[in-house]
């Protein structure tokens, strides 16, 4: 069975088929779900709060080679709890999943007990990283924006899982361990085997 069948059958039928981002933001404490459609939105069973045209998403695309781009989240006319949100959002945000989710909509059913802008399908990930820094800017009482960048799982990618095999590391993990006390001393060393 292939991907998106609901909306495939609206396509073949002759009926036309929309499409919304959808984003989740697991900020702790508060996590956001937001789609760039107006009003509220029952999708894969979770209520998303729309924002119109009022969030922006840039570098939301795929790591090609060695690059690991940043995806940046712009939304403008946010109102102050939004504002808190970032004034306090380093222990919040830093290092939180971030998902964005395509969501494909019926626009005009042919059935009439079917809603115009009705779901076809689950939402669909397209896009998933760790959020990093969240900023806010101010231009008075009604101008207010954040902004908030995050990172793709391809951004670590060189960083090893768990740390270093050394003696220092091993101590941070686990005080009193000296189990790679000796690690610095086999470095370029030559075992012969066997010995007679």
């Amino acid at each position: 069975m292939g991907f998106f069948p609901e909306a495939i059958a609206a396509k073949l039928a002759g009926r036309e088929v929309g499409a919304a981002l959808l984003c989740f933001m697991d900020f702790r404490d508060t996590p956001r779900r937001w789609w760039t459609g107006f009003g509220p939105l029952i999708a894969g069973g979770e209520e998303w709060q729309g924002t119109g045209e009022l969030i922006q998403i840039d570098g939301l695309e795929q790591p090609i080679g060695t690059v690991a781009p940043k995806t940046t989240f712009a939304l403008s006319g946010v109102d102050a709890t939004i504002v808190t949100l970032a004034r306090q959002a380093s222990a919040r945000v830093k290092d939180r999943r971030c998902t964005v989710y395509i969501q494909f909509f019926d626009l005009a059913p042919g059935d009439a007990d079917v809603a115009p802008w009705s779901t076809l399908d689950k939402p669909f990930a397209v896009w998933s990283g760790l959020m990093d820094q969240m900023t806010y800017s101010a231009q008075g009482p009604s101008q207010r924006g954040v902004s908030l960048t995050a990172e793709s799982f391809w951004t670590n990618r060189r960083r090893p899982s768990y740390g270093l095999l050394t003696y220092v590391d091993q101590i941070a993990r686990f005080p009193g361990d000296l189990g790679l006390m000796q690690v610095v001393d086999l470095v370029s060393k030559t075992n012969r085997w066997p010995v007679f």
